[in-house]
């Protein structure tokens, strides 16, 4: 995941943190009101967007994970499939070990 990815969500933040500013100061025009309400939505903004990092995060990894598994079933697969026909050669050849003996 790139900065690229998150720059609407940042512009978002930094308009809600100016709006809230610009509405506190004309309501109150106190600044340290108007500074509390400005960090308050930054760190608002901050968690929402930490939260949006670690969702895509999730998501990247379950896309991992996934592949991983797919990749291990398509070996397993091929795995049992040696195996089944390693075990039919054996029985083929016992078989005819039987036949051969039967007819002796």
């Amino acid at each position: 995941m790139n900065g690229c990815d998150i720059i609407p969500e940042i512009l978002l933040i930094l308009l809600m943190a100016v709006s809230a500013i610009v509405v506190v100061s004309r309501l109150w025009q106190d600044a340290i009101i108007s500074i509390g309400i400005l960090l308050l939505i930054l760190a608002f903004g901050g968690l929402i967007l930490q939260v949006l990092v670690r969702l895509r995060r999730l998501e990247e990894q379950a896309v991992q994970r996934e592949r991983m598994l797919r990749s291990n079933l398509e070996d397993l697969g091929r795995q049992l499939i040696a195996k089944q026909d390693h075990t039919s050669q054996t029985v083929i050849e016992a078989v005819e070990s039987i036949k051969m003996r039967m007819y002796r």
